[in-house]
């Protein structure tokens, strides 16, 4: 019993050593942008669905202020904010791939 464990504790050491380590998984990029716009919360919403439409993103969710929905390789977040007088919209893309996201969130900006 001391044995094995001894030489369970030696091996995860020496593994250390030579640089195996566990794998950890890669944490996706997120990049974001926002504007003011002359819209209501219900009018930045239906913008945000119909850019997202152009964009062919799926697994399209409503939730009071928020958009979101999702590609094979991103997802994308439209927050609508309202304040005195204008609604703050902000756009959020996260990918693992940069360029994806990047490449998405131009696009959604310029059909939004």
């Amino acid at each position: 019993m001391v044995w094995s464990r001894f030489w369970s504790v030696t091996l995860v050491s020496i593994g250390l050593l030579l640089g195996s380590r566990p794998a950890q998984a890669e944490a996706p990029g997120i990049y974001y942008s926002w504007r003011s716009i002359d819209a209501d919360v219900a009018g930045c919403i239906d913008r945000a669905i119909a850019a997202l439409n152009t964009q062919e993103v799926g697994n399209i969710q409503v939730e009071v202020n928020s958009i979101s929905g999702s590609t094979e390789n991103a997802t994308a977040v439209f927050v609508c904010l309202r304040d005195a007088n204008s609604t703050t919209v902000m756009i959020m893309v996260s990918s693992l791939d940069d360029d994806v996201a990047i490449e998405l969130r131009e696009s959604l900006k310029t059909v939004f």
